[in-house]
């Protein structure tokens, strides 16, 4: 499994992530572009002290803002960056061309501005660009990008859409290797002008193992480090970046044994003194193949690339493979400040990826190696030596500007030259810490903006500093719905009547499981969370501007309708009277599926299945979904219906997903801004096809019609009807419950910071940072 399904299901005994995080705001204020991923100002920014403590004004007081964050990977490139915290640094140094809002969708009109109601409120978002979506008569479409023709970097010097051009051609370049995948767009012309050339390292991983034969791609001795790296180093490499992976992201601390951080990448009972390499041979034990463990268990990385990685730039630069166009033709300048790209098909999703990097030529690249009319733009081609040698000193048109990291802190100053205007904070330090220490930083004054884990020590900690609230004198808390859900699922191959999935009969069958368990979830899941989760109703996260909203036509609670389509519910109703609703409700669901009930008994006397739904609560009976499912067993027992809840560890629960086994588990998704449902929802990746990610094993004509409908328009209100109506059709299936959306935490020192210049209504794509210009201290 991969990294984020792994640690999800680890550490916070959810589930999988499939759809993993796509560009276009997949951090919260992040801009709409394509990631995932100096000079001093009059205001000179005060340094940390030397044991990187907030430096302090003359008065003693803190003239800055901390914030407090992970282990830098000291990538501050607006290319390069991998981690979450550097790419969040980069974000307050680079400009970008796109902005998202609220609900993560892309906005057109940045230049002038575009109201869009969020919430019940009308926001107006401005940003750096415009976009504008044509789609041609022959299929292909045009994105006319705008930009601002007032930006300028912060030592002074102009933008224009030379500077956007030369970042697309970095992130286009045959040997680009950052975590941008704007090449795997059908941008016209993209794939002649990546093909005829390769880096060193791929073009010797090519020709393979079994011995040198002569080129001019590389020498003998070239070729002989590279397979002595790669067959002898990389797999302790590869191991070392799992290690690396969990200790920055907080699931181990530092200094924590490589058995240790094994153990919560799901490899228990390795020597306490075990090496990355005795991790490696772990790994590849578990698995049929040694390519199967790669792909499965990366964090973020294959052993090719860090390979080419460990033995630097001869192994990095780009070789000639065989022809290579000069430019790619998609790319059209067509003003200063103007470009199109032109894409041979339309994909509902590329928007996300026209947020470009507003990165200065001049600086990451060579201004007189640009000439876009004789198709030079800015470095050559195959050599991205130049701009890799700037990650650690940025340079933009963002908010702020980078004077520095030292001691664990980077320090930033506003920028004067900021198009929104400076910022009213004018130093900001990032500063390393643990998650642990977040909240008691802010109550002793160190920190000012942090982002815990809410968890019931943070919410004890914050309520102890505030005299028993969440909010108060000294702590405010914002809780902002997490980018993704927690859901119920069921496989409608295993759990069906006559051996057709698709049949009504097998579809009231499968209702009736979720109309009990849907009942017990305000209960359950209050108890579980508190105020850190709340019930949602369909299956979509509620950050999405796709998802949903109670005030729209035909909103329902999900599963409140019984087998009539009459509402189970009224609002008279109390707790015990709504359960009692649901079991009557289900009775008529579970007749439906064939089954014969004995009135006096009040039980069905002809099922002879044993249904399971698996929960991942490690033994401990510790997830939000185990008291939804014993509470609907109960019931069912009472029917004569028997659902076997078990409680099993992290890896059962994946091999079950993955081989398309388990009936009925609880799980979680991790959302992208587009609310796409290819992956998970597609009959293409059902029964085991295709990406084998789609374990509810629906198969619906309609429903696949209705997903791929939804990525031929640009029109946002039409693909939010789309994606209704292929959710009603999910839920009429009755393979998915919805169970709940948790909650992120941003805490803020009311002492410190002035909470009235605080974005309203933040969302993961709208978080503290999104008004940045605008915040201020006390």
């Amino acid at each position: 499994m991969s990294k984020l399904r792994k640690l999800l299901a680890l550490v916070l005994a959810l589930a999988m992530v499939l759809a993993l995080a796509a560009c276009g705001g997949g951090s919260s204020d992040a801009p709409a572009q394509q990631t995932q991923d100096e000079q001093q100002t009059e205001d000179t920014a005060e340094a940390p002290a030397e044991d990187g403590a907030p430096a302090q004004s003359a008065d003693g007081e803190r003239a800055n803002l901390v914030y407090a964050t992970s282990t830098f990977g000291q990538k501050f490139s607006p290319f390069f960056s991998t981690t979450a915290y550097d790419t969040e640094m980069v974000e307050l140094v680079t400009g970008y061309l796109l902005q998202s809002d609220r609900g993560g969708a892309v906005v057109e009109k940045g230049i002038e501005g575009e109201t869009r109601n969020y919430n019940g409120t009308d926001y107006t978002y401005t940003g750096m660009g415009d976009v504008e979506v044509v789609q041609n008569d022959d299929g292909s479409v045009d994105y006319n990008l705008t930009m601002r023709d007032d930006i300028k970097f912060s030592d002074g010097e102009p933008a224009t859409i030379d500077d956007v051009i030369f970042s697309i051609y970095v992130e286009c370049d045959p040997t680009y290797d950052g975590s941008s995948t704007i090449y795997a767009l059908p941008i016209e012309g993209m794939e002649a002008y990546r093909g005829g050339m390769d880096s060193r390292g791929n073009v010797i991983f090519a020709a393979g193992p079994d011995g040198y034969n002569a080129t001019d791609a590389y020498t003998e001795e070239q070729y002989n480090t590279f397979w002595d790296f790669y067959n002898n180093q990389s797999g302790a490499a590869f191991a070392q970046e799992i290690v690396d992976y969990c200790i920055a992201n907080g699931y181990n601390a530092a200094g924590d044994s490589v058995a240790a951080c094994a153990a919560n990448w799901g490899y228990e009972g390795l020597a306490e003194d075990a090496t990355t390499q005795d991790f490696w041979e772990a790994i590849v034990a578990a698995y049929p193949t040694v390519e199967e463990a790669e792909e499965t268990e990366t964090a973020g990385s294959n052993r090719l690339q860090l390979t080419i990685a460990a033995l630097g730039a001869d192994y990095e630069v780009g070789v000639s493979t065989g022809e290579s166009a000069a430019n790619i033709s998609g790319i059209k300048k067509t003003g200063d400040y103007t470009m199109t790209v032109h894409m041979t098909q339309f994909n509902a999703k590329a928007i996300y990826d026209m947020g470009f990097p507003i990165a200065p030529l001049h600086y990451y690249g060579d201004k007189a190696a640009y000439d876009y009319d004789n198709n030079q733009f800015g470095f050559t081609k195959g050599d991205l030596s130049g701009v890799k040698s700037k990650n650690t000193q940025p340079l933009g048109c963002g908010p702020y500007v980078f004077e520095g990291y030292a001691n664990g802190v980077v320090t930033l100053s506003a920028n004067p030259t900021y198009f929104e205007g400076e910022p009213a904070v004018k130093t900001i330090l990032m500063q390393e810490s643990v998650d642990s220490d977040y909240v008691p930083g802010l109550i002793q004054g160190g920190f000012d903006i942090a982002l815990p884990s809410i968890n019931d020590e943070t919410v004890k900690a914050i309520q102890d500093a505030n005299g028993g609230e969440l909010v108060g004198d000294t702590i405010t808390t914002y809780l902002i719905d997490y980018r993704g859900y927690g859901y119920l699922g069921i496989n409608a191959d295993l759990v069906n009547v006559g051996g057709d999935p698709g049949s009504d009969a097998s579809k009231a069958l499968r209702k009736g499981f979720m109309t009990l368990f849907s009942v017990y979830r305000d209960t359950v899941i209050n108890s579980y969370y508190g105020d850190r989760a709340a019930v949602i109703q369909y299956p979509i996260s509620n950050t999405s501007w796709a998802a949903p909203q109670p005030a729209d036509e035909g909103y329902q609670t999900a599963y409140s309708v019984d087998v009539e389509g009459n509402q189970i519910y009224d609002p008279s109703m109390n707790e015990e009277q709504r359960y009692e609703a649901a079991k009557a409700a289900a009775i008529g669901y579970f007749k439906a599926a064939g089954f014969t009930y004995d009135e006096a008994a009040g039980k069905f006397t002809d099922v002879t299945d044993t249904y399971e739904v698996m929960i991942p609560g490690q033994g401990q009976q510790d997830h939000p979904a185990y008291g939804v499912a014993v509470a609907a067993s109960d019931v069912l027992d009472s029917l004569g219906i028997k659902l076997q809840v078990n409680d099993v560890g992290t890896s059962v629960w994946n091999n079950a997903l993955e081989s398309n086994t388990a009936m009925m588990w609880a799980a979680a998704w991790q959302a992208t801004p587009d609310p796409d449902m290819t992956q998970v929802y597609s009959s293409e990746n059902a029964h085991g096809k295709g990406t084998n990610s789609n374990h509810y094993s629906v198969d619906d004509a309609d429903l696949d019609q209705l997903i791929k409908d939804g990525l031929t328009s640009a029109d946002l209100e039409y693909r939010k009807s789309v994606y209704k109506n292929a959710m009603e059709i999910i839920m009429d299936w009755g393979v998915e419950l919805p169970l709940y959306q948790r909650k992120d935490c941003t805490v803020v020192s009311t002492q410190r910071v002035n909470v009235d210049t605080m974005p309203k209504d933040m969302t993961p794509y709208w978080g503290w940072k999104a008004e940045i210009a605008k915040l201020a201290l006390q």
